[in-house]
């Protein structure tokens, strides 16, 4: 007797096996959770959701689970909703969704670029600045409460931390610029303490 294994389904009450669901059932049912998720996410100025913490998320929501990484089927679900939000004129839902580890929105962005009709951004920290910018447009959408300021596009957290300590490695790492009379290293300000 072969025994097929299911790689989607809902829990049942028994203790028989789970109900099998359609992978394209299953990722139609976490496209509409991730939608109302984001929607959530979205009415919290600067909050964002990890990708492991929204496929967790969509999957207690929509009562569908997978034995399935999320890094098999997010991106798809993320696509889904990227396509609803440009249909509905909604700001890119997706752009609140980052890696855990880089705080990065990373390649599933490039969607909502192509949904927009938007030039491919290869530059990572430009793509992540135009993620933030689309941020502001998702919490202003979303009647988050904003600083009196207006508030401003910013990068994850994460994210942010990494460039600044990327940015001062390589300063750390340059030759210091010598002076041609004296030989000694000129400090930041331009001007050679020993010859002025």
């Amino acid at each position: 007797m072969t025994v097929e294994r299911t790689t989607h389904w809902r829990p049942t009450d028994s203790e028989v096996a789970p109900d099998p669901v359609p992978p394209g059932e299953a990722e139609d049912a976490w496209a509409a959770a991730a939608r109302d998720i984001l929607k959530g996410v979205a009415g919290t100025y600067h909050k964002l959701i990890d990708r492991t913490e929204l496929a967790a998320q969509v999957q207690e929501a929509s009562g569908i689970h997978s034995s399935k990484n999320p890094h098999y089927w997010l991106s798809r679900v993320l696509a889904q909703v990227a396509a609803v939000n440009v249909v509905d004129g909604e700001p890119p839902l997706t752009a609140l969704v980052v890696h855990r580890q880089t705080g990065a929105v990373g390649d599933d962005y490039d969607e909502v670029l192509r949904l927009t009709g938007a030039d491919p951004i290869t530059d990572e920290v430009a793509r992540e600045k135009h993620a933030a910018a689309a941020r502001m447009e998702c919490y202003r959408w979303a009647g988050a409460t904003m600083p009196a300021s207006g508030g401003h596009p910013a990068l994850s957290p994460r994210l942010d931390q990494r460039i600044v300590r990327e940015r001062k490695r390589a300063r750390d790492e340059a030759a210091p610029t010598v002076c041609p009379t004296c030989f000694m290293a000129i400090p930041p300000t331009g001007v050679c303490d020993n010859c002025g």
